[in-house]
């Protein structure tokens, strides 16, 4: 989960929470406010009839426009004691205006009159016309409450999007970034404490990595260099004595497997010198490479090395497609992805090679998918080292590409592995 994405949700909960016990609140609050208003008209209502009733004037109408209707009933002394003096509840009552019975709000109270005689008046009051007021203050409460949330929210995601874009830009650099290229300086325009100090902890950890980068480099190309004329001095010695009369088959058969891990050893070193000699940038020197045509030549040269496989060759072709590279890497580059699809096709498979204007794919039937973050690294060998393998090859194929810009990718589709090779301005 983003770390946007994470901020957003810690805030909305407690946000949801506040907002929805203040809606609630607010509810409550103008509902029972309401009631009390029904019930203070009700109160005035009641305090003037009975003061009409006492003082002998002339009572209202009992269906009295908005009022409902009021009655007076007589009471013994014992009925006045065992009721409460005043008692607010809810009834159906007939209201005349409607012809029809509504729900209302009634009033009871006890008192007595001149006489000293008990009464109690009922007084009622239609209380749809408050239930739609508190329907509305709901709904209007709920609609309140989205908006504020919808509001915050954007608020929040703005906000949090304008002042995270310095870490945003860091982690775009460092998707960018690849060691022993040159790249651009670490953006720290910022006036954000934290982020500066992260931008000045990653441009650190950059220095100490392309340091330790050239040094590598550096220590690879050398080392291979000088090991270049001691393996020869071997190779001929061995070979020396190989060529004497007087050795043995014994001698001979130790010898001979000697020689070979020397091969393997020369194969090794002369690789290692050329990814060297790549990276540090030895082939200056570029033109314009058909690579469909040295597609063809490199698929016609592995055709006669592995006829004994019988592989099916499938070439797909749309247009050439022209290179600027030097013709050295340009071979190495196809000639490894070419070898490398024909090594690992078993007896009898199918190779698909497809050519259009701004790269080729060359795909050959495998069991299982490779690991994409491993695949161009060196010395890597998915199914275990194999006699006579380096594990340099695609990574002498990735090295190329990112010093000629082209991107070479891996893909795993329909029991195929793909190697793509596209121009990087053409996507």
């Amino acid at each position: 989960m983003k770390l946007a994405y994470k901020i957003i949700l810690t805030f909305l909960t407690p946000l949801v929470l506040a907002l929805g016990l203040w809606g609630w609140l607010s509810y409550r609050t103008m509902s029972e406010k309401i009631h009390a208003d029904t019930d203070l008209i009700l109160r005035d209502y009641s305090d003037d009839i009975i003061m009409r009733f006492l003082s002998g004037k002339e009572l209202p109408e009992r269906f009295n426009g908005a009022y409902n209707t009021y009655y007076i009933e007589s009471l013994t002394a014992e009925e006045a004691a065992s009721v409460n003096a005043v008692e607010y509840g809810e009834a159906e009552a007939f209201l005349r205006s409607q012809e029809e019975f509504a729900s209302s709000r009634i009033r009871k109270q006890v008192f007595q009159d001149s006489e000293g005689n008990f009464r109690r008046l009922t007084v009622s009051l239609p209380t749809f016309e408050q239930e739609v007021l508190v329907e509305h203050v709901l709904w209007w409460t709920i609609i309140l409450f989205a908006v504020l949330l919808l509001a915050l929210l954007a608020i929040c995601i703005v906000s949090l999007n304008y002042n995270m874009r310095p870490l945003y830009r860091l982690l775009k650099w460092i998707d960018g970034y690849q060691p022993g290229l040159h790249a651009d300086k670490v953006p720290s325009d910022t006036d954000i404490v934290e982020f500066r100090k992260l931008a000045s902890t990653l441009e650190e950890a950059v220095t100490r990595i392309e340091s330790q980068y050239e040094e590598r480099k550096i220590f690879i190309g050398n080392a291979s260099h000088e090991l270049q004329t001691p393996l020869a001095v071997c190779n001929n010695r061995i070979e020396m004595l190989l060529e004497r009369p007087d050795l043995n088959e014994e001698i001979a058969t130790e010898l001979i497997k000697i020689h070979r891990s020397l091969g393997g050893l020369v194969r090794l070193n002369k690789t290692l010198l050329l990814l060297s000699k790549i990276e540090n940038g030895q082939f200056p020197q570029t033109s314009e490479i058909d690579l469909s045509a040295l597609l063809q030549e490199n698929i016609k040269l592995n055709q006669e090395i592995y006829g004994h496989k019988n592989i099916c060759i499938d070439v797909e072709s749309t247009s050439g497609c022209v290179v600027s590279i030097d013709e050295q890497m340009a071979s190495i580059l196809v000639g490894n992805l070419v070898k490398n699809a024909f090594i690992y096709t078993s007896q009898g498979g199918q190779i698909e090679v497809k050519i259009w204007e701004s790269g080729f794919s060359i795909s050959n039937p495998g069991t299982a998918p490779l690991d994409k973050d491993m695949v161009f690294r060196r010395f890597y060998q998915p199914s275990g080292r194999r006699e006579g393998a380096t594990g340099l090859g695609l990574a002498l194929v990735y090295s190329v590409c990112i010093n000629n810009g082209l991107d070479v990718n891996y893909d795993f589709e329909n029991g195929r592995h793909i190697f793509s090779v596209i121009l990087k301005n053409s996507k």
